[in-house]
């Protein structure tokens, strides 16, 4: 057998300090999301993931499977009818996850399944849950001529009719609901390694720093999912890339709280998570890390944010079948800098440590919200502008938007 790569007291400091930065032993999966290796790796070296958990002077069993401490039940229920108070009405396992504390699959673990949980909390289930087989397919179908393409449980997840889960409930697997729905099925393992690698060195040349998950979902040729499986974990992934992985896990709370403050501020509201991802420092990740939940974050930042949040249109509105692609000939055709200031595409990179933004002159939600349009037809030339943060920021607020000539 030849050397191992890392020693045992190696792979156990690093755990050890993952544990630190996050303040408790983390669970497997946020171990596979964002730690040094994956739980795998652990696992095949000290015969299990709690035994490395042991080995590294750790507590096991102190956290449920979305990697927090265990919630009493009376919580979840309380924070379930405080959704349903939000959403007006009976809170579909999507709406939960956008405005809820917790995660859909404590409630699945801790009362037997969505449904379940509705009742302790004296809800009607929901009738989505008892879809039957025909309209699933049919939406399936019809998601899948929308994007040109078999959609992915990602994608499904973000803007699809319906959620992956229920075709995972009705058919046992995405893959099984593909193949009914007579859709082709990709597999992780027909992609090579190399070329996972090379798309992986392709987006990071193209962005100017390494990429992040949220970057390869939206912008690369496949999601962080595939790397995450192939790999163990995307920082597995980023070395193998010959990357550094991000280090940086636990960003402070008040920097957290200022970039969401600032950008409250530059948009006029407080802003979505769509809006926080588009606009901020950070993605929502890190925020969800810190604080469980969006809506949490926002009235730690400011009471009064949740309340304007509340009464905003927080639904999210996807982008369109071919936006990457669409997105790189508009940053071309304005000459990879902003139309309003000028700032070029790699001085933007090396400032704010993200791509140029393009800028929808009329939202996508009007399109999205349209019964005779979709949001395909928002990303026509004349209505997108290639601009920097700053400018995106101060455009959105404006009441007549600048013409495309």
């Amino acid at each position: 057998m030849g050397k191992k790569l890392y020693s045992d007291d190696e792979l156990l400091n690093r755990l050890q300090k993952f544990a630190e930065e996050l303040g408790r032993p983390p669970s497997q999966s946020e171990m596979d999301d964002s730690g040094p290796h994956a739980s795998k790796t652990y696992g095949n070296r000290f015969g299990s993931w709690n035994n490395a958990l042991e080995a590294a002077g750790l507590q096991t069993g102190t956290n449920d499977p979305d990697g927090r401490p265990s919630t009493p039940e009376e919580d979840l229920l309380t924070d379930l009818k405080s959704v349903a108070d939000i959403v007006g009405g009976t809170p579909s396992e999507r709406e939960y996850s956008a405005h809820g504390k917790y995660s859909v699959k404590t409630y699945c673990k801790r009362f037997g399944g969505w449904n379940a949980a509705l009742r302790a909390a004296d809800f009607e289930p929901n009738v989505e849950m008892n879809l039957s087989e025909e309209r699933l397919i049919t939406a399936l179908q019809g998601f899948a001529e929308k994007l040109g393409r078999p959609p992915t449980t990602d994608e499904m997840d973000r803007s699809g009719p319906y959620t992956s889960d229920s075709y995972k409930r009705a058919f046992g697997t995405w893959n099984r609901a593909l193949r009914q729905a007579e859709l082709e099925v990709h597999s992780v393992w027909d992609v090579s390694e190399e070329d996972l690698i090379s798309e992986l060195n392709r987006l990071a040349e193209e962005l100017g720093h390494v990429p992040r998950k949220d970057e390869m979902r939206n912008q690369g040729k496949w999601s962080a999912a595939v790397y995450q499986e192939r790999f163990g974990s995307w920082n597995e992934a980023l070395r193998a890339a010959g990357f550094e992985p991000n280090e940086r896990w636990r960003i402070p709370r008040e920097e957290l709280l200022a970039e969401l403050r600032a950008v409250a501020n530059e948009l006029g509201h407080p802003p979505t998570t769509t809006e926080m991802n588009e606009h901020g420092n950070f993605t929502i990740d890190p925020y969800q890390r810190e604080f469980g939940t969006w809506r949490t974050a926002l009235q730690a930042a400011d009471p009064d944010y949740l309340e304007n949040y509340r009464q905003s249109d927080t639904e999210i509105v996807p982008f369109g079948s071919n936006w990457p692609q669409i997105r790189e000939e508009i940053i071309t055709r304005d000459n990879e800098s902003c139309l309003r200031c000028g700032m070029g595409r790699e001085a933007h990179r090396e400032k704010f440590g993200r791509d140029l933004p393009v800028h929808h002159r009329i939202p996508r939600r009007r399109f999205y919200n349209d019964p005779d349009q979709s949001v395909d037809d928002a990303d026509v030339p004349s209505n997108l502008l290639t601009l920097c943060i700053p400018c995106h920021r101060r455009l959105e607020r404006l009441p007549v938007q600048p013409v495309v000539d």
